[in-house]
């Protein structure tokens, strides 16, 4: 949220609409096409390998459904609810619109997604050099180091306060 604007977070509360997800409820399945991008409001989620075994943990604040969004591709996981949560969702058609229109905003959009993308690449590839196989099914994810530049420290706190907005919007 940190690399949008105002603007950007109006305009999505203007279409994204809350979806309540119950526990076990599958948000996004494997190889099911995806035509919404959502964005997690509350609740806690787990994306699951076809075997069942959770690889990640996805918590308020996150995205999903951004991979299939950004690929074109069909999801390679299962995402399904761990308690009750809520996210909002973006259809795909309407973030390609805004695309047209607001040239800035795909940018924001894109460099939102890269440091997502390369935060979980960070994570797994740490839990994967830090841990052997069988400690996967322990679910004792790593969180990335709070070692922090003061600009990334900043655009943290301008996400938050943007996630508040969206939040208090969509409550």
């Amino acid at each position: 949220m940190g690399y949008f604007n105002d603007e950007d977070i109006a305009w999505m509360t203007q279409v994204g609409t809350k979806q309540k997800i119950l526990p076990e409820q599958y948000l996004i399945k494997k190889r099911e096409r995806l035509t919404s991008i959502y964005l997690v409001l509350d609740g806690m989620f787990s994306v699951e390998l076809k075997s069942g075994l959770s690889i990640a943990k996805v918590k308020s604040g996150e995205v999903l459904g951004e991979m299939s969004f950004v690929e074109e591709d069909l999801p390679s996981v299962d995402v399904k609810a761990d308690k009750p949560s809520s996210v909002i969702c973006i259809d795909h058609e309407f973030m390609l619109e805004r695309f047209d229109q607001v040239p800035g905003f795909k940018a924001r959009f894109y460099n939102a997604m890269c440091l997502c993308l390369s935060s979980r690449l960070r994570a797994v590839t740490r839990q994967l050099s830090n841990k052997q196989e069988d400690d996967l099914e322990s679910n004792d994810l790593n969180v990335l180091d709070s070692n922090i530049d003061n600009a990334t420290l900043r655009r943290v706190q301008i996400a938050g306060e943007r996630f508040n907005r969206l939040l208090s919007h969509f409550s």
